[in-house]
């Protein structure tokens, strides 16, 4: 952890001297494009399992939400009775236009959506503690320029089916994505800080991604990327997936007849003391 809290310290000091620079102004034009509207789909698409880290694997499940105006996710696991602890809203063209967090799966939150010729315009937040918050959303080419509330300025491309972001910090650059031989490679300080690797770049099954950690040399400031753990999803019948970490499956996916996720379970981690979770997806329609 003090490894984490080093490079950490460091990539907010740097921001403070990138030489790497932009012009928002510049940027910040609303011309979007059909790739426009794929990164909004790779940007908005399964927000709910970003909550257990698996929203990359989960991508590579061939869903189909056509026609679907509401899913919700309900749970007995916390309080022994069934009830909502995530939703999110669609509107007839297939876009996410909100989707709520309930208090069981962490800090409660509602965020919502509007749209512009039919590609993001604004994403607002809003948390308790927090209140509201707005990011602002611009189109260039094939490239999605995201105008954070925290003053951050995020530059987002896809290659492939993955995505890549470069991140700014008063017009100077701060963080920097690459791909490489499908390894999506962070650069800050001059360092390669995070690396994941995929064994496709088009979500291809049976998906894998291995992740690595950075080790910090604290006198040399030396960043060291060290080979982490895997995970894979498989399909293990026509209907359900398992997600395997480190060689233990922890979550299983069941779709309905309509190839729509029906159930999620946890399968929980005895060694951190973590019990399972049951999760069931429910549907209306258009």
């Amino acid at each position: 952890m003090k490894q984490y809290l080093f490079v950490f310290s460091l990539l907010f000091s740097y921001f403070a001297t990138a030489q790497a620079t932009i012009k928002e102004a510049d940027l910040m034009v609303f011309e979007p494009t059909l790739a426009s509207k794929k990164l909004n789909t790779a940007y908005a698409e399964n927000m709910f399992f970003g909550l257990f880290g698996i929203k990359p694997l989960v991508n590579a499940i061939p869903v189909d939400l056509k026609n679907v105006k509401e899913i919700t996710v309900s749970s007995a696991s916390f309080t022994g009775k069934k009830k909502k602890v995530f939703s999110a809203k669609y509107n007839p063209k297939g876009q996410l236009v909100s989707f709520e967090l309930m208090e069981e799966l962490g800090k409660p939150l509602q965020v919502n959506y509007a749209y512009k010729d039919d590609v993001i315009q604004h994403e607002t937040i809003t948390t308790k503690d927090q209140g509201t918050k707005q990011h602002a959303f611009y189109y260039q080419g094939d490239k999605m320029y995201v105008k954070n509330a925290n003053q951050l300025f995020d530059v987002i491309w896809l290659e492939d089916q993955i995505m890549m972001k470069k991140t700014f910090l008063e017009e100077k650059l701060g963080f920097e994505d690459r791909l490489m031989h499908n390894c999506r490679i962070t650069k800050s300080l001059g360092q390669d800080i995070n690396k994941v690797c995929f064994s496709s770049t088009s979500l291809m099954l049976p998906f894998k991604i291995k992740e690595y950690t950075p080790d910090v040399n604290v006198k040399t400031q030396k960043v060291n990327m060290l080979e982490g753990g895997t995970s894979e999803i498989v399909a293990e019948s026509d209907k359900q997936y398992g997600i395997i970490k480190q060689g233990t499956k922890q979550f299983t996916i069941l779709l309905n007849k309509d190839n729509r996720i029906q159930q999620f379970n946890f399968l929980g981690n005895a060694a951190e003391k973590q019990n399972p979770l049951n999760f069931e997806f429910t549907y209306s329609y258009y």
